[in-house]
């Protein structure tokens, strides 16, 4: 075989080499821990949003909330990776989800919705704002098993508040509502 040959049959070789990664899913990528991310990083987002607000230290009217009692204060949070340890642990590209997220989106919604009643996740909602940037971001949570069943709701809407809200039934000890809100300050 000819060296001219030899040439074309590698060129054709790296072309359909390039083709082939070309044509492989753009929405995925990695997240620098050898795990492929195929839907919204809500860990990474949300370890963004600790980090500004650690360097921001802004004033947040915080609500604290369990059943019937509740108080508000006016304060600096000191340790935001504790106050934003749910968001932060709601994890879409977990492999316990993998092929039970059904994906609806337009063009300023992205909302997952959970296929297994195993799962713990029922439903994530990602509000876009005009740039194409998280603005509101929703999630419920489930976990039902024979000692107790936790619903959860968190809600997060950027550089305006958040909420953490949890209603708690254990067999033993009965049902308990726990929510905690923050109100950045201007």
């Amino acid at each position: 075989m000819s060296w001219f040959i030899k040439i074309c049959y590698g060129v054709v070789a790296v072309g359909l080499l390039g083709m082939l990664m070309a044509c492989s899913d753009p929405a995925t990528k990695d997240n620098g821990n050898s795990e492929k991310v195929l839907y919204f990083d809500l860990p990474s987002y949300f370890q963004k949003e600790i980090d500004s607000l650690k360097k921001l230290d802004p004033m947040v009217d915080k609500t604290v909330a369990k059943d019937e009692q509740e108080e508000t204060k006016k304060l600096k949070i000191k340790d935001w990776e504790a106050e934003f340890a749910s968001f932060k642990n709601i994890d879409l590209n977990k492999s316990a989800y993998a092929d039970f997220i059904q994906v609806d989106s337009s063009d300023n919604l992205l909302e997952y919705s959970f296929n297994d009643p195993k799962s713990d996740l029922s439903c994530v909602r990602i509000e876009l704002d005009g740039t194409g940037n998280p603005k509101v971001i929703t999630v419920q949570r489930d976990v039902k098993n024979n000692l107790y069943h936790t619903s959860e709701f968190l809600m997060y809407e950027k550089g305006k508040y958040y909420i953490v809200e949890k209603n708690q039934d254990v067999k033993v000890m009965g049902a308990n509502k726990y929510k905690v809100q923050g109100h950045f300050g201007s």
